[in-house]
């Protein structure tokens, strides 16, 4: 009797001794489909459940990179397009003012501001008001973005591309498509805001 009761506890130690030998020898490569451990719930243990959560923190963490990589491409698109956009803007400079021009003939402001986007491809509409009310508002002026007044009636009525630095360029109706200052006391007396057309 006693010899049979060693015999079942030794049996029972022996056992206990290989499962747990198999539940620490499992390594990542032998028992991963899909990025997921394979284990029945018998072998799981804490010291597994830490190791099978890293494949999940893994995969936020590379989430969260690449959502900062699309930002970042997002932010460097812009800045490319705005780069053309203003290069454009500047290929007309003393180009004529014309009532209702719109092109390299003439410029009337917002005729000129859609002709500059048509060449990158952005459509605007014709008139300096229609183009206020369809852009997104700013509250940080960039290059690229249009910048609006208010001279010979009430409302948006005439319009200009922000270059930076405090300046934008504009068919103005004296001089043609000339580059001026924001802080030129006409101008900021009846600037209104700006508005994008420019995903940031």
């Amino acid at each position: 009797m006693r010899f049979a009761i060693v015999a079942w506890a030794l049996a029972l130690f022996t056992v206990g001794s290989l499962g747990s030998g198999e539940a620490a020898s499992l390594h990542p490569s032998h028992s991963i489909k899909g990025g997921f451990a394979q284990l029945s719930a018998e072998r799981t243990s804490p010291d597994i459940t830490q190791w099978m959560s890293q494949p999940i923190i893994v995969k936020r963490v590379h989430h969260a990179a690449t959502i900062g990589r699309f930002a970042h491409s997002v932010l460097t698109r812009a800045s490319l397009i705005a780069q053309r956009l203003t290069r454009s803007a500047l290929r007309f400079l003393g180009v004529p003012y014309v009532f209702g021009g719109t092109t390299s003939a003439g410029f009337d402001c917002s005729g000129y501001v859609q002709h500059v986007f048509a060449m990158i491809g952005i459509h605007l509409p014709r008139t300096a008001d229609a183009q206020y009310y369809a852009g997104a508002r700013v509250r940080h002026l960039r290059p690229g973005d249009l910048v609006f007044f208010q001279t010979y009636e009430p409302g948006p009525s005439h319009v200009g591309i922000y270059l930076g630095h405090g300046r934008f360029v504009d068919a103005s109706s004296s001089r043609g498509v000339m580059v001026s200052s924001l802080s030129d006391p006409y101008w900021a007396n009846r600037y209104l805001g700006a508005r994008n057309f420019i995903s940031r």
